[in-house]
């Protein structure tokens, strides 16, 4: 079973995903801040992906990500970047970054596990 890293500190949409991604047959691991988040990337196993709020407490979602790319050790990790916003300058700096992808809330269930699906082939 795939597991997954949700970190996102809204309760709602959080459980939201998570019920989603369970039916989808993945392992949910929930962090409710940045600094959250990287502790559990601290900790073993890695998960196989990473979904990550922009709007984040304590440590926000980019920079967050950053230290996800500066890490040898999670460099490679896949890392979708998960928003209610749908600006363009957040998701060209979610690339820049090294996202892998970048979903606007709320997710349509489908597209959004078919994506996540891709990445985890790779």
């Amino acid at each position: 079973m795939k597991r997954v890293l949700l970190v996102d500190d809204d309760r709602v949409l959080a459980d939201l995903a998570q019920m989603t991604l369970e039916r989808a047959r993945y392992a949910v691991q929930r962090a409710a801040d940045g600094a959250q988040g990287l502790a559990a990337l601290a900790a073993d196993p890695l998960p196989d992906l990473v979904l990550l709020d922009v709007m984040l407490p304590k440590i926000d979602g980019f920079e967050v990500l950053r230290r996800i790319r500066a890490d040898a050790r999670t460099r490679e990790l896949p890392v979708v970047m998960v928003t209610t916003m749908s600006r363009d300058k957040d998701a060209a700096r979610g690339r820049e970054l090294g996202a892998n992808d970048y979903v606007v809330k709320p997710l349509m269930e489908g597209d959004f596990i078919r994506r996540l699906e891709r990445l985890l082939r790779r």
